[in-house]
C-alpha cells in the first residue's frame, strides 16, 4: 500500500473546520482510494501544524491517479487558500501476513 501524509499550517486557525471539511468531502468520490483520514492538532505549539490529511492507496499508481483527478485538484486550490504552509511524506506500508489459525 502507498501512504500519503498531508500536514498543513494554516493562516487562520479559525478555518480549521472549513479545512477539514473540504478534505473529507473526497472521502468517496475517487476511484482506488482506501482510505481517508484528516486529524487536528489538540496542542499548539511554535512547530505544531493544524491538521493532517492521510491517504491510503493501493499502489503508488492509484495515487498518482489520484493527484491528476479533478475532485482532488478542485479541494487542492481551496485548501492551499487556507494553508500558509504544507509538508508531505509518502510511504509504502506492506501489513503482515494474517498468520494461519491452528486447528
Amino acid at each position: 500500500m502507498h501512504i500519503h501524509c498531508v500536514l498543513v499550517k494554516l493562516h487562520d486557525r479559525a478555518t480549521i473546520d472549513a479545512c477539514r471539511d473540504l478534505m473529507k468531502s473526497m472521502h468517496g468520490q475517487i476511484d482506488d482510494m482506501i482510505d481517508l483520514r484528516v486529524d487536528i492538532n489538540n496542542l499548539d505549539g511554535g512547530y505544531s501544524c493544524d491538521l493532517s490529511l492521510t491517504t491510503t492507496w493501493p499502489d503508488v499508481a492509484a495515487y498518482e491517479r489520484y493527484a491528476a483527478d479533478p475532485v482532488h485538484l478542485e479541494v487542492r486550490s481551496q485548501v492551499l487558500e487556507l494553508m500558509a504552509d504544507a509538508m508531505t511524506i509518502d510511504y509504502s506500508h506492506h501489513p503482515p501476513a494474517t498468520p494461519a489459525v491452528n486447528q
